[in-house]
């Protein structure tokens, strides 16, 4: 690999030493509950309460805003109020405490970040965070790097004939801790631009082994660049944790979730398999719209989640590389398999995330991980450089607006090819003659692909480099998948008990002698009598293996 141009990187060195790192959270805030010290810090309101404050020392008709401030890790009780200063000290104005109202109600209903100061005290036998100042915080999403700084850098790119692209993929600057391909680098820089319209969105799924550095890469690639939380694994991942909570019928004790706090930015998912069916279900609004709802009694409340998300998981339990088809992968979705297909932007089904030939880099990568190789003084330096540089220019080409429509007729005629060929029906056109979701996220990644390079202006190069990920990831989706058995909800572990039963017991007089025969619950008998896969005749209590249903269902005999 040549080295990098020195005008290069002494050019991204000197912009990013003008560049503060931005980070919020309540951290400063929590620790300081012991000490009476003015502190800061930015999180989410997720609860309002207005009271009346009946007490003489306090005046008449005076107010105080009881809230609870969270940033998913820390979760603060806090208040303001107008009260005479003999009773609480540091009174607000009433015009001053309607402002914070106002802001703190559109924190809490459209999950927007607050930015607060203040100090805490002792009120009745609580210790909470008196609030003195409170203001939208847009920090993370407003670029520090100018236009001027912008330009500067994409000349001196052009003058040594390389692209950001070229430089956000190599080995030494932001991939120095984890050795990924080259496909699996780009689908996570597309994943690291701000979602700020639904039709931005990019959701990515990878099922890949274990052991292959999936959270590595999310927390020594990914966070490094951008904020990104980890949503959690089987039982943790409830739907109020997730989506939000309402209590009783008071709108304003809605509990916001971790997708609406993080509207316009990422969500990762580790061991999405581990997920129940119920979960993903939820899932499917938010991942074409951008948004969630919420009903209770009265009440209808939506949320805005305009995110991007990540599934990284593994392969059912039962998967055998030596023993079963590479379709059996895809069951980690479980029941919505075929929905959640249909709005992944990208699709990465591969045991070896480094393809398997690179062994020898991999083991260097964990060694010097191990050794600390990369937390020396110079090595760290540099990193950092490269990190704070493509932190702010993220931010940046997120808002840039490269218009597709003059570029129409080769965007269309390049998706049609695509679109033509029998794997793609194969994948997405299963229930419809065509799939206009999948035709917008193409338009998308083309788009995406423009912003990573810093450019306002459509071109071949950003087509081109859609085109080929979408096809490799359409590759995943098409190597022997039985979509259309998927498509109503049949998963691969019901084919093989399908394909066992054809094979030890084509009939049965009863449901017990079925089961004896194949280790399977009465959910999946159910689906399986449903689809036609097995024939249930009620007036003689017999069942019949159906030996032409797989052939029917994908239109042709290389499944059974």
């Amino acid at each position: 690999m040549e080295s990098i141009p020195k005008e290069v990187f002494n050019t991204v060195k000197d912009i990013a030493e003008n560049f503060e790192i931005v980070e919020t959270s309540l951290a400063e805030i929590y620790n300081a509950k012991i000490s009476n010290k003015l502190v800061q810090g930015s999180g989410f309101c997720v609860k309002i309460d207005t009271k009346g404050i009946v007490h003489e020392k306090a005046g008449e008709n005076r107010v105080l805003i009881d809230f609870s401030l969270s940033d998913g890790e820390y979760s603060v009780p806090a208040i303001a109020h107008n009260a005479k200063s003999e009773y609480i000290e540091n009174p607000l104005k009433e015009d001053e405490l309607t402002e914070f109202l106002k802001i703190l109600t559109r924190s809490q209903k459209q999950g927007k970040r607050v930015e607060v100061a203040g100090k805490f005290i002792n009120y009745g036998k609580k210790r909470v965070f008196l609030c003195q100042k409170v203001q939208i915080d847009e920090g993370l999403k407003e670029s520090q790097m100018t236009l001027e700084q912008f330009t500067k850098f994409k000349q001196v790119c052009n003058k040594h004939n390389i692209t950001p692209l070229d430089l956000m993929l190599r080995d030494d600057t932001l991939w120095a801790e984890l050795y990924a391909q080259d496909f699996l680098k780009k689908a996570v820089l597309l994943f690291c631009l701000n979602p700020l319209k639904k039709q931005d969105m990019i959701h990515v799924g990878i099922v890949s082994s274990h052991g292959e550095g999936k959270d590595h890469l999310v927390e020594n690639v990914i966070q490094k660049l951008v904020p990104c939380r980890m949503a959690g694994s089987g039982k943790m991942a409830t739907i109020p944790g997730l989506f939000g909570a309402m209590s009783g019928d008071d709108l304003n004790a809605i509990e916001i979730g971790l997708l609406p706090k993080m509207n316009h930015e990422r969500v990762a998912v580790s061991e999405f398999q581990t997920w129940n069916d119920e979960t993903f279900g939820e899932l499917m609004n938010m991942m074409a719209n951008g948004k969630i709802e919420m009903q209770k009694g009265a009440l209808d409340v939506q949320r805005k989640t305009t995110l991007n998300l990540m599934f990284m998981g593994n392969p059912p339990h039962y998967y055998d590389e030596d023993k079963h088809d590479k379709k059996v992968m895809l069951d980690a979705f479980g029941q919505y398999t075929f929905q959640i297909i249909s709005r992944l932007t990208l699709i990465f089904t591969q045991l070896s995330l480094s393809g398997g030939s690179a062994v020898e880099e991999i083991r260097n990568a964990i060694i010097s991980s191990m050794d600390g190789d990369y937390n020396s003084e110079d090595n760290l330096e540099v990193l950092n450089i490269w990190r704070g540089f493509f932190r702010e220019y993220f931010r940046y080409v997120s808002k840039l607006q490269p218009k597709l429509k003059s570029y129409i007729p080769r965007i269309n005629s390049t998706y049609d090819e695509i679109e033509a060929r029998p794997q793609f029906a194969q994948a997405f056109c299963i229930r419809t003659a065509t799939d206009n979701r999948k035709y917008q996220e193409f338009a998308n990644l083309v788009r995406a692909f423009a912003r990573l390079q810093g450019d306002e202006k459509i071109g071949w190069e950003h087509l081109e480099e859609a085109r080929d990920i979408f096809e490799l990831s359409l590759q995943t989706l098409t190597e022997e998948f039985p979509l259309a058995a998927m498509s109503e909800g049949i998963t691969t572990e019901m084919i093989e008990i399908y394909k066992e039963l054809a094979n030890k017991c084509p009939m049965a007089d009863s449901v017990k002698e079925l089961k004896s025969h194949v280790k399977m619950n009465n959910s999946q008998l159910d689906k399986l009598i449903r689809s036609g896969a097995i024939e249930h005749f009620e007036s003689s209590n017999k069942f019949f293996v159906n030996l032409d249903w797989l052939e029917k269902i994908e239109g042709g005999e290389n499944y059974v």
